[in-house]
């Protein structure tokens, strides 16, 4: 990291909390240098990643797409498995 930037995953989270602060809660996680779109269906992601690569745009802020993964059933975030299947029966507890 240039210019002697310490602490780059939380500065990179508050920059990224700033940034989507709109969507944060609502289809967007921001943790350390992670973000993760979730939704219900294929035509909500394509929705929300336009959203959301629109807003990163015009604040001049572009993802590296060889670490992206565009609509995934099931990922590891944050050290956790999170799917469907899970967030479906946690919504049962």
């Amino acid at each position: 990291m240039s210019f002697r930037l310490i602490n780059v995953p939380s500065t990179f989270m508050i920059l990224m909390n700033h940034i989507l602060c709109n969507f944060i809660g609502r289809f967007v996680v921001v943790y350390f240098d992670d973000v993760m779109i979730y939704n219900k269906s294929l035509d909500e992601h394509v929705e929300y990643l336009k959203n959301v690569i629109n807003v990163l745009r015009e604040e001049c802020s572009y993802p590296n797409l060889k670490w992206c993964n565009f609509y995934m059933e099931k990922i590891i975030f944050v050290g956790h498995v999170v799917s469907a299947k899970i967030l479906k029966w946690m919504r049962k507890i």
